[in-house]
């Protein structure tokens, strides 16, 4: 029972008749249904259950299991090269241009951002689905590879972030003791060590006493570390600034375009002598490619929260890390599984390709112009510019799938020239990717990662009004508000903008009596800075925090529900009355007189009416 739970059982037991006193069970049911379903108590433990548990299980299990016969170590010294080359530039340059208050901590966990893919959830079940029938060996250099970080990389990133921490706690005199003794009692490095014994020890086999309970932790890692990254990602990118962003942008960069091209060139310099000759050559250098594309593990995110340092930003880089990774893995994957460099297949593909976006592109178009025009800012500047743009945007689309049509007709040549001159010329009018195509007029053999390019190329030329759609289409007073007030009157079967007058919960008069009593006064002075047309307004981002400041909730989707009671009971008020609170700085409510929340004192008798 938190602090607001708890005063408002008090102040209902000091106020209402015991005859009238419900159970209590309605209050927390009322406030599990209002707040988030997982609180931030609640998200924290899971997150101590997979940094702790489940985690080092996994760990542990593969260590043990691992298989070190008929291994190409080339493969695994060119991943371990290439790791510790991007691990290297990204903590240098880190440490030479961060602020030294954060210096070392930003150097250890960008690094291991850089450089920790997600081997196991994500990465394992690609490489069983592309190579199980031809080289099934390659799925041991998963968890071959999967040490170098935990066993080299990452305990000079925990070193780091340990020696940020001792530097702000304590004098650091003598933090190299604390610091190593720190990373060995991490749970992640310590379970790897005991892991790599017991492979020997054990006879690279599990106990039957063990193996059932540590698989089930094992197997537990996935979804609930994708849970927990979640759960961390909430409200976090609200506090992206403008530094954290290019952090974000240049942490991306390293992950997953120096790392793949790095990983594919040491394979292509190191695997050298037999092998060079082979087929397994060309494979491995394709494989390690599409292992350095894997995105960051979502245990990262565990590192930074352990240590409480750049949650932010590491949380937001994986996610969209995710993102972005996922159509490159989806290419490259694809383009491995074609045996031959055949142009004629590879140019149907492109074109079924171009085909296919602009069609989806195109009706995102439509929606997006339609929605300039409704809105009627396609008369103002900028947006006069962006509608030229939109229909060049939809002129593209719309010659990609006449051509589509045309170039399998032999005889229309008129068709195919009109056709392709209103193609090319709206397309190089809508051109955001530069034309470095000349490669493939100087090469008709091109290498799959310059396909891979030629695709992206394609993506991002008939692909461009899905950019215009998600900027401009989804517009927020025209579409975006209208959407979410239908969708809460749906949801609640009713206005969610319409506070009720009578029939308020008695825990909500509750709750806006004991505000109104102890904390008004004081939250007015505190939060409202701001006059408009001579009301005093306050943010709703800013209750929240007063809330969470004051101990009257314990998590941000608690303080919201506490605004939402104050809000129904009269005691505060949209500046326009069209929306319910919510916890943005963008919505402004004020407080209302005192003759709105009367009403609340004369049902709930005060201490002085119930001595007389």
């Amino acid at each position: 029972m938190n602090i607001f739970q708890f005063s408002t059982l008090v102040q209902w037991i000091e106020f209402v008749p015991i005859n009238q006193i419900k159970p209590y069970q309605n209050v927390t049911k009322n406030l599990n249904f209002v707040a988030d379903i997982i609180t931030e108590t609640q998200a924290k433990g899971l997150g101590n259950f997979v940094s702790k548990f489940a985690l080092p299980a996994l760990l542990f299990k593969n260590m043990v299991l691992l298989d070190f016969g008929d291994v190409i170590w080339a493969f695994l010294w060119s991943v371990l090269v290439a790791k510790v080359t991007v691990f290297v530039l990204v903590c240098v340059l880190t440490l030479m241009v961060a602020s030294p208050e954060s210096r070392y901590s930003k150097a250890g966990l960008y690094a291991i951002f850089a450089t920790q893919s997600n081997d196991f959830a994500l990465g394992y079940p690609i490489v069983e689905a592309l190579y199980r029938s031809t080289y099934p060996e390659y799925l041991q250099y998963i968890y071959l590879v999967a040490p170098v970080s935990l066993m080299i990389l990452n305990p000079i990133g925990f070193a780091l972030c340990e020696i940020q921490r001792w530097r702000q706690a304590i004098s650091y005199n003598f933090y190299v003791d604390l610091v190593f003794a720190q990373v060995l009692k991490n749970p992640i490095v310590f379970m790897v060590i005991i892991g790599i014994v017991s492979h020997f020890a054990l006879g690279q086999q599990i106990p039957a006493v063990l193996s059932e309970f540590i698989d089930g932790l094992a197997n537990s890692f996935g979804g609930a570390a994708l849970f927990y990254l979640g759960l961390s990602m909430v409200g976090q990118l609200r506090k992206l600034t403008r530094d954290t962003g290019v952090a974000l942008i240049l942490l991306i960069t390293a992950k997953l375009l120096v790392m793949p091209l790095v990983c594919k060139d040491m394979v292509e310099i190191l695997d050298v002598g037999v092998n060079s000759s082979s087929p397994n050559h060309t494979s491995l250098s394709n494989f390690a490619f599409l292992y350095g594309v894997f995105p960051t593990a979502p245990s990262v995110a565990i590192y930074a929260a352990h240590y409480n340092m750049e949650l932010e930003v590491v949380t937001s880089g994986m996610v969209i890390s995710t993102f972005l990774s996922a159509p490159i893995m989806y290419v490259s994957a694809w383009l491995l599984t074609i045996p031959l460099m055949d142009p004629t297949p590879l140019i149907t593909e492109l074109q079924n390709v171009s085909f296919n976006i602009s069609v989806v592109c195109l009706l995102a178009l439509v929606w997006t112009i339609a929605v300039m025009l409704l809105s009627r800012k396609f008369n103002r500047l900028p947006h006069v510019f962006a509608l030229n743009l939109f229909l060049a945007q939809f002129l593209v689309c719309v010659s990609m799938i006449l051509w589509n049509f045309l170039v399998k007709q032999e005889e229309n040549l008129v068709g195919k020239v009109i056709t392709f001159s209103l193609l090319y010329g709206s397309l190089y009018s809508t051109y955001i990717w530069t034309g470095d195509c000349m490669w493939w007029l100087l090469n008709r053999d091109p290498g799959r990662l310059y396909l891979e390019l030629q695709f992206f190329c394609a993506v991002a030329n008939y692909g461009q009004g899905f950019l215009s759609f998600g900027i401009f289409g989804l517009d927020r007073h025209l579409i975006i508000l209208p959407f979410k007030k239908r969708l809460l009157s749906l949801w609640h079967g009713r206005d969610s903008s319409e506070l009720p007058s009578a029939g308020v919960p008695e825990e909500v008069r509750l709750t806006c009596t004991q505000f109104v009593r102890y904390h008004k006064e004081q939250c007015v002075q505190d939060v409202v800075h701001t006059r408009r047309y001579a009301v005093s307004l306050f943010r709703g981002s800013d209750l929240v925090e007063w809330l969470l400041e004051r101990g009257l909730c314990k998590g941000r989707g608690e303080a919201q529900m506490y605004g939402g009671f104050l809000q129904q009971g009269g005691v505060i008020e949209h500046e326009t009355g069209q929306y319910g609170f919510k916890d943005e700085d963008t919505i402004f409510y004020y407080f209302t007189n005192e003759t709105k929340y009367k009403s609340l004192q004369n049902i709930i008798p005060t201490k002085n009416a119930k001595n007389n």
